[in-house]
């Protein structure tokens, strides 16, 4: 059975996301002043850019993403004025205004099919000024047939936390995934948690050619958060683009 992803170990996303992406988003929004960050869970990129000054809106479907995100906020009293945290999908949400700068993190892949793709990416330029900038990431070394595999280890006092990670290619361009979170304590396993959603699979040719149907046109593509330029054999592909006429 699939699940959305996340829905039962939000509370853990946290310690095993440590991509160092925070100044690559950051260099986005001091440049804009204020920036919309689609898919922003829980908040783990949005903060620290508040923090910075910068100003953000934010848009999370999951329920659990974004309880933690609030959780977050309810002690952060010098950040309740720079973040906006609203409930919305990328391809419905409705802000009622237009930004010079708007960003996906680890979101592009939620987007199932060809369909979700144009929606999300129509609504995303709705929300942009003409010549607004939209990066986001797509990590496309992942889209393939990955057996259950460990993806991360974090101790916290005695407890142990470790990741799992799998992946099975299905067809109609899906992609399962399936997350593994074991806690030990002392050595024994209290508790397991099991997730499976799914993703959708899109190359890098058919991104481009999403982007131009929809009104962007590609001013760079790295494939790293160092902004190196991307070569074929990168795992991620980053993409900035930008609204046209």
């Amino acid at each position: 059975m699939w699940e959305q992803g996340y829905e039962k170990s939000a509370h853990l996303y946290d310690l095993f996301d440590s991509k160092d992406n925070i100044p690559f988003f950051l260099r986005y929004g001091l440049a804009a002043g204020e920036i919309l960050d689609i898919g922003a869970g829980t908040g783990r990129i949005a903060i620290p850019l508040a923090e910075e000054g910068v100003r953000i809106f934010c848009v999370e479907p999951s329920p659990a993403m974004r309880a933690v995100f609030e959780e977050k906020l309810s002690s952060r009293n010098d950040l309740k004025q720079k973040i906006t945290l609203i409930e919305g999908e990328a391809k419905n949400f409705n802000l009622g205004r237009t930004f010079l700068a708007a960003y996906l993190s680890g979101t592009f892949d939620h987007f199932l099919n060809h369909e979700d793709r144009v929606q999300s990416l129509l609504n995303i330029r709705k929300h942009l000024r003409t010549g607004g900038v939209l990066i986001f990431d797509v990590f496309i070394g992942l889209m393939q047939d990955m057996p259950l595999s460990p993806a991360g280890e974090v101790v916290r006092g005695n407890r142990i936390y470790q990741r799992s990670f799998a992946s099975k290619v299905l067809p109609e361009n899906r992609l399962e995934v399936e997350l593994v979170y074991e806690i030990l304590e002392n050595e024994t396993v209290i508790n397991r948690i099991e997730e499976r959603s799914l993703a959708g699979m899109v190359d890098r040719r058919g991104i481009h050619e999403l982007l131009k149907r929809t009104g962007f046109k590609v001013e760079a593509e790295f494939g790293n958060y160092q902004r190196d330029p991307f070569q074929e054999q990168d795992g991620i592909l980053i993409i900035q683009a930008v609204r046209k006429d």
